[in-house]
């Protein structure tokens, strides 16, 4: 929900509050304002007639003979309907509007109260507010004395009231929603600049542009200040990232450039003088400085093992440094099956201990990659070492299976394996998990490399893998074309 929109809602509800309140508090004002009004004249009407009434009882102590006019009553000029009910002689006397209508009252009511009161009855489908008082002679109920008044039109009036009240609040609400909706985008028009503006420099990436703010210097135009010195800042600290970045790999590409030379110097004299000296060994098998000999042979492997050792991690640096200087790598149409056949040969002489097996390649009959050759192989290559390095017993087998548009070569081993805390970095450079350091060889780069090769394919790798049982790498390439014979 926008900010807008809760504005919106927000004062609407409180205008839909304040107006539910109003009308409730005026329409209750005006019942009892109304009504009290009605009560009041009937019992001013009603006193005025009982003095008359008070008169004929004083001179019929015994209340037979008590005779109740209302001649001199303005019945129509009020309004009132009046009434006179004479217990002893069950005559009753009514003003001239009343015509045959009779007000009805409660006898009971009238011996239980013993004073005026109000009720409001319904006659001929008509209501009507009635205070009845009744009459007392020498502690007697003789009579009683009733004037009444037809609320109908005062019922109607507050009725059309109700519905006025309603229907104006509902107006009134949504008017203020429409108004409110129309008015809080002018007002929120400074920052939904804001944001536009913002998102130009997220696209565009460049936090060197500053935000244009015309405005007030009020809380917005302080934003935009704000905002304004954190993309000074930004931009400043992603320049000193990307200088920093760029001096890195620089630094990376040039010292594993420089670094091969050397390194293949020293492998080549270091292979030339293990032949001198394995050929000398022969020749003098059985002189006496044949110990010496095989002494330096030794030290020469070991000068060999290690320069080779250094050139691959060289050669994977140098891998990484154009990963992160961006390189990318050119891609052609490949049929998979042959670049898949010379990974399978060429593992046959990689150094194991286990059985190497293959599974059935039908699956990658008629199937054409988009691909690196040399990338695509030192890929498999990484995956199937990593494989026989770490599988002491049993066996290392690969496989494969089409999915849709997908084709999946699977590298399984029974090896040392690996838990979840492991199988999380993997592919973080250098790491290597606790059980394999210092026991194999290796510099925790090539999966690094291997992955970001996989990420150049628009491949996906899975893994799943059991401490001590072995791990399973699934690796998933898009096809690009595929043919059926």
């Amino acid at each position: 929900m926008t900010i807008r929109l809760r504005l919106t809602l927000l004062y609407s509800a409180i205008l839909g509050f304040v107006l539910l309140v109003f009308g409730i508090a005026l329409y209750f004002f005006l019942q009892f304002y109304i009504f009290n009004d009605l009560k009041k004249s009937l019992r001013e009407q009603t006193d005025l007639i009982q003095k008359n009434v008070a008169y004929q009882i004083e001179r019929s102590p015994n209340g037979w003979n008590l005779f109740f006019r209302l001649d001199d009553f303005d019945a129509v000029g009020s309004g009132i309907f009046m009434q006179i009910t004479n217990f002893t002689s069950g005559y009753t006397t009514k003003s001239s509007n009343l015509w045959n209508v009779d007000l009805p009252f409660s006898t009971e009511d009238l011996q239980k109260k013993r004073e005026g009161f109000y009720s409001s009855v319904s006659i001929h489908n008509s209501p009507f507010l009635i205070y009845s008082d009744p009459l007392i002679l020498n502690g007697k109920l003789v009579g009683v004395l009733q004037a009444a008044y037809n609320v109908g039109v005062v019922n109607n009036f507050l009725s059309s009231l109700r519905w006025i009240l309603v229907m104006l609040s509902v107006f009134v609400v949504l008017l203020a929603m429409f108004m409110g909706w129309f008015f809080s985008r002018r007002a929120l028009k400074p920052i939904y600049a804001l944001i536009n503006a913002t998102k130009n420099i997220k696209n565009s990436e460049d936090f060197s542009t500053k935000i244009n703010y015309k405005g007030p210097p009020d809380e917005i135009g302080l934003l935009s200040e704000t905002m304004n010195s954190m993309l000074q800042r930004i931009d400043s600290i992603y320049g000193e990232l990307e200088q920093t970045s760029v001096t890195q790999r620089k630094f990376v590409a040039d010292a594993s450039h420089e670094l091969r030379t050397p390194l293949t110097t020293i492998s080549g004299n270091a292979e030339f003088l293990v032949k001198l000296m394995k050929s000398l060994h022969q020749k003098l098998y059985d002189l006496p400085e044949k110990q010496e000999i095989e002494i330096s042979l030794e030290a020469l492997n070991d000068i060999t093992d290690e320069s080779l050792r250094m050139g691959k991690l060289v050669n994977d640096l140098l891998s990484l440094a154009r990963a992160d200087g961006g390189f990318q790598i050119n891609k052609e149409v490949y049929e998979l099956q042959p670049i898949v056949e010379t990974v399978i040969r060429k593992s046959e002489f990689m150094p194991k201990s286990v059985e190497w097996a293959v599974g059935n390649m039908e699956s990658l009959f008629g199937v054409y990659i988009l691909a690196d050759r040399d990338y695509l192989q030192q890929l498999l290559f990484i995956f199937i070492e990593n494989a026989f390095k770490f599988t002491y017993r049993g066996f290392v087998n690969m496989e494969f299976e089409r999915i849709g548009n997908r084709i999946g070569l699977f590298i399984k081993d029974t090896g040392i394996g690996m838990d979840n805390d492991e199988l999380n970095h993997i592919f973080d450079r250098f790491y290597r998990a606790d059980s394999s350091r210092g026991k194999t060889p290796g510099t925790g780069l090539g999966l690094s490399i291997a992955k970001w090769i996989l990420d150049e394919h628009e491949g996906v790798v899975e893994v799943t893998s059991s401490k001590g049982k072995g791990s399973i790498f699934k690796i998933w390439l898009p096809i690009y074309i595929e043919t059926r014979i």
